[in-house]
């Protein structure tokens, strides 16, 4: 899959993606994935699907060049040359008819301007695409940002995963039914209002 969507692109994460994925996820999660679990799911899940955004080839504009900021990217490897800036991961989930959305990030100085929920929207047509008929996924309870997003989107609680994550924090697991008629319509008018609002900003870094 390759899609382009106003001066953004999607593509599959590829192996040589890993390094900067990475990078993004350090910055993102308290408990961000190895780089081995990355390559595990991309080289051994024949049913793992994960894609990356990239910014457009002809915005120069890199992370802010100065202090701290500087000096960690430079020790966690985010290159300034390199086009990935979010990605979301979507395997199937036990049976042949849920996928999981299994993590989802944007760089830091790319939030703010709709690409998490650009991601989230990708996921999900990708389900669609590959006939799942429910799709999941687990939050940090006290993640409220996330949740008001997935809401948006038809997710709804479904139980409480108690000390899921590695710091000890709750994780609700929260699903959605995409196979149905009423629903996919939905999804085309959220599209369309965020082809919208993205189409009205300049691509650049907060």
């Amino acid at each position: 899959m390759m899609r382009q969507l106003l001066p953004y692109t999607i593509r599959p994460m590829e192996p040589g993606d890993v390094q900067t994925v990475v990078a993004i996820d350090r910055l993102s999660f308290p408990t961000p994935w190895p780089a081995s679990s990355y390559m595990y799911e991309l080289k051994h899940r024949s049913r793992s699907f994960y894609y990356v955004l990239l910014r457009p080839t002809t915005d120069e504009v890199t992370p802010a060049d100065q202090g701290w900021r500087r000096w960690l990217y430079g020790m966690i490897g985010l290159a300034g040359s390199s086009r990935v800036i979010g990605y979301v991961g979507l395997r199937e989930r036990g049976q042949p008819t849920e996928a999981h959305i299994s993590t989802i990030a944007i760089h830091p100085d790319w939030r703010g301007n709709g690409l998490g929920e650009l991601m989230l929207l990708v996921a999900l047509e990708q389900a669609l695409e590959l006939r799942f008929s429910t799709v999941s996924l687990e939050v940090r309870a006290s993640n409220q940002v996330a949740h008001r997003l997935y809401r948006k989107y038809g997710f709804r609680f479904r139980s409480v995963h108690q000390a899921y994550y590695r710091d000890g924090e709750d994780a609700w697991l929260m699903a959605v039914e995409v196979d149905r008629d009423a629903y996919q319509s939905r999804l085309i008018r959220l599209r369309q209002a965020l082809e919208a609002r993205l189409g009205r900003q300049q691509p650049e870094p907060v």
